[in-house]
């Protein structure tokens, strides 16, 4: 018996796998986050239809509480179905797998390689009714779900994700009131009333708690409220009202921001080079280290941009004074040049990686 998690955010249908006259498919339950699940599933298959086991009415697990006045109870034949509070019967409809029924009258479910919101009617939303509509029982099982659903989004304007099967693999969204959420578009200037949109790519994101859901792959932007916009018309309007830098400007930025980082390394390695020459009858010998060492307060001090860069740079290196103190990142073809210009010999054991200045001395960098 597979045991569900206590909060189900997401239901999907994984594959689909005929073999002779039996399929196997599973549904994944809360992809992406921590308790995900992989629930198989295995059914007969004829003429295109699956043939279900008859149902059964012995309960093997009502651990559940009631909620929103049904409990979720699974029977012997490992199927799910509910209790109703109000007179304690067992309702006669069968599911791979069942939710509890939310604040706002719906719970999911999963049957024959489909899933679905159903109402507290237990009616279900038809892929090609696009309505909540009665399950048909004709000899075999007629369930016509979709691929997959997601929970309500938190917010003003809740919103449930739903995939659907076929070629196109569109995304709809399902309003509260059982209806499929339109989008109109807005070039921030102008609604265009007359161009509505209800389905968008399968890549398509759930929306989040602020009301916003990425469409399209990224290309679009959709806010619960009603409408989208294109991702470049919303960067044009963000630069054009203050709210974002122009690209021009975050490169100059970028820019100065390195450059910055550049006259440091450049000040730090003078000035430590200038202080051994003072000193020159001393013995010191540095080890090697990354620039990685460093990254914290490169990050904090001149932003990942600058760090990520100066990785690149094959010139800088952090040195470790007496194998053990992390020094500062210095440039190490300029700290060797400026020895030189003060009398003081250096050179780099790449076998040992360490770093000498006035001595003969091998010292091992720590690991």
């Amino acid at each position: 018996m597979v045991k569900l998690p206590k909060e189900i955010k997401s239901i999907k249908v994984s594959r689909v796998l005929p073999q002779e006259e039996i399929v196997k498919y599973s549904y994944v339950i809360n992809e992406g986050k921590d308790d995900k699940l992989c629930m198989p599933i295995v059914l007969p298959y004829y003429y295109g239809a699956y043939l279900r086991h008859p149902a059964s009415i012995d309960i093997i697990d009502d651990s559940r509480d009631f909620i929103n006045g049904f409990k979720v109870v699974q029977t012997d034949n490992e199927e799910y179905a509910y209790v109703r509070e109000e007179d304690n019967k067992l309702l006669p409809y069968r599911y791979d797998i069942a939710t509890d029924f939310n604040l706002y009258g719906y719970a999911m479910v999963g049957k024959n390689a489909r899933v679905s919101w159903i109402d507290m009617n237990f009616r279900y939303f038809n892929e090609e009714e696009e309505k909540f509509t009665k399950e048909q029982e004709i000899g075999y099982n007629t369930f016509n779900g979709l691929l997959g659903v997601s929970d309500f989004s938190k917010g003003e304007t809740p919103l449930s994700r739903m995939y659907r099967h076929g070629y196109e693999n569109k995304v709809s969204y399902l309003g509260t009131d059982g209806n499929i959420k339109e989008f109109y578009n807005f070039d921030g200037e102008i609604i265009r009333d007359d161009e509505s949109n209800k389905y968008f790519s399968y890549y398509s994101e759930d929306f989040n708690d602020l009301g916003y859901a990425k469409a399209n792959d990224g290309e679009i932007i959709l806010l619960s409220s009603g409408y989208y916009l294109y991702t470049k018309d919303l960067i044009r309007i963000c630069e054009e009202k203050g709210f974002l830098d122009t690209i021009s400007s975050r490169v100059e930025k970028q820019e100065e921001a390195y450059n910055k980082f550049i006259r440091d390394i450049e000040e730090k390695t003078i000035n430590l080079a200038d202080n051994l020459s003072q000193h020159n009858n001393l013995i010191a010998e540095y080890g090697i280290g990354s620039i990685e060492l460093k990254k914290v307060k490169l990050i904090s001090s001149y932003g990942k941009d600058v760090y990520e860069r100066a990785l690149t740079n094959g010139s800088l290196v952090c040195l470790i004074v007496n194998e053990e103190i992390p020094a500062e990142i210095l440039d190490l073809e300029l700290f060797q040049s400026a020895l030189a210009k003060r009398g003081i010999p250096s050179y780099i054991d790449n076998e040992e990686n360490v770093f000498h200045y006035n001595t003969n001395k091998h010292v091992k960098q720590k690991k």
